[in-house]
């Protein structure tokens, strides 16, 4: 997973480049996810993914919510955000099964929001 948040925000970089945009990586913090039920090790990941972000002109967002869907559509639209890329989900069927909802929910509101959703591999 560590390698893949990496890919996407070297290409997230890359895609604001070309278009001289500003960008954002917004990390959703859901309540089982608090600090204190994190691993250590998954913490250093974050860190040092934020870490690069920073150093590649991203702006962090760090936001709790336990709806996802409903926290990128708010700081969509809070930002005037067009474009929203994700990372292409490497989930086993069980989990790609309990993401479908956050993912069709995502779907529903950007379409009804004329946001572009771009994923990448």
């Amino acid at each position: 997973m560590k390698k893949t948040a990496k890919t996407v925000i070297r290409k997230t970089a890359r895609l604001s480049n070309y278009y001289n945009s500003k960008w954002y990586v917004l990390y959703v913090q859901t309540p089982r996810e608090s600090a204190d039920k994190i691993p250590l090790d998954k913490q250093r990941h974050l860190i040092n993914n934020f870490k690069l972000a920073t150093e590649l002109g991203a702006e962090i967002i760090k936001v709790e919510s336990s709806s996802i869907a409903k926290a990128i559509m708010d700081q969509a639209g809070e930002r005037n955000i067009t474009t929203i890329c994700v990372g292409k989900p490497h989930l086993n069927l069980f989990k790609i099964i309990l993401a479908t909802n956050v993912f069709n929910e995502l779907l529903k509101k950007l379409s009804t929001n004329n946001i572009d959703l771009v994923i990448l591999s």
